[in-house]
């Protein structure tokens, strides 16, 4: 027969070991208002919008796809007898344009439906190279699981997306 002493240690230890299972949960707090990290656009032109979380602030990474060009093989290609999947066909490349900067909110989000944010965005990283560093002002509203997002430049509008929330990639 076990003493009370080795009990209230063995029982102890179980609720040490379940705070720490609990503690690490990967579950979302109900409470915490959340964004998805990476967003596609609906309408054109085609992008890609990341929310990067790092603590303390919050960086937008934006792939857009500026322009597309028709690669069409040379002429005097050759085609091996017998081997017609060695000739190259033509194809469309896409060019894209990558915009990274820090967001700096004007109030704290919140993403509910309806409601507009709006940031100041200080892009610093561009490929390709523009002169950095550019200032746009961003507006981000929530609307049925869809992400209206709007940025202007020098108070013209620059880009306007309907994007779709993208859980896995």
């Amino acid at each position: 027969m076990k003493s009370i002493k080795q009990k209230s240690n063995m029982l102890l230890t179980q609720i040490i070991f379940l705070l720490v299972i609990q503690g690490c949960s990967s579950k979302k707090e109900l409470n915490v208002e959340t964004l998805s990290d990476k967003w596609i656009s609906l309408s054109t032109p085609r992008c890609e919008v990341w929310f990067q979380n790092w603590g303390t602030y919050q960086r937008l990474f934006i792939i857009l796809d500026d322009d597309s060009t028709e690669v069409i093989p040379s002429p005097y290609v050759t085609e091996k007898k017998g081997k017609p999947y060695l000739k190259p066909k033509p194809y469309k490349k896409v060019e894209k344009k990558q915009l990274k900067g820090n967001l700096y909110w004007n109030e704290e989000p919140s993403w509910k439906d309806g409601i507009e944010n709006t940031a100041r965005w200080e892009v610093d990283r561009a490929n390709p190279n523009l002169k950095l560093p550019q200032l746009y002002k961003v507006s981000f509203t929530l609307d049925n699981g869809e992400l209206i997002m709007d940025v202007n430049r020098e108070g013209k509008p620059n880009l306007e997306l309907t994007l779709s929330e993208l859980n896995s990639y």
